[in-house]
C-alpha cells in the first residue's frame, strides 16, 4: 500500500526528445538515484496542471508530482509493505 508523504523535494534530471526524465531527487537530506521511471501521467488538481511520475529507487517505489503551475516537486507517496 502507498504511504502518503506530501513533502517538497529537489529533483534533477535531463530532457530527452523534449521530455523530462528524472535522474535523482533529494528528500530529507538524502539523495535517491532513479533506477527506472515506471509511469508518467499528466493530471489536473482542480485547475492546476501536474505531472505524476512513478519511480523506482533502490528497489523502492515512489510517486512524485511536478506542479507545472508553480514549478515545484512533491514526494506524494512511497510504497510500503502492508505486512500481510
Amino acid at each position: 500500500m502507498y504511504q502518503t508523504i506530501h513533502e517538497n523535494v529537489e529533483m534533477a534530471g535531463v530532457y530527452t526528445q523534449a521530455k523530462f526524465m528524472p535522474k535523482k531527487f533529494k528528500w530529507k537530506n538524502r539523495v535517491y538515484q532513479v533506477q527506472e521511471v515506471t509511469l508518467v501521467a499528466d493530471i489536473k488538481d482542480g485547475g492546476v496542471k501536474k505531472r505524476l511520475f512513478s519511480l523506482l529507487s533502490k528497489g523502492e517505489v515512489y510517486r512524485l508530482i511536478f506542479d507545472r503551475d508553480n514549478e515545484k516537486w512533491w514526494l506524494e507517496e512511497k510504497w510500503v509493505d502492508g505486512g500481510i
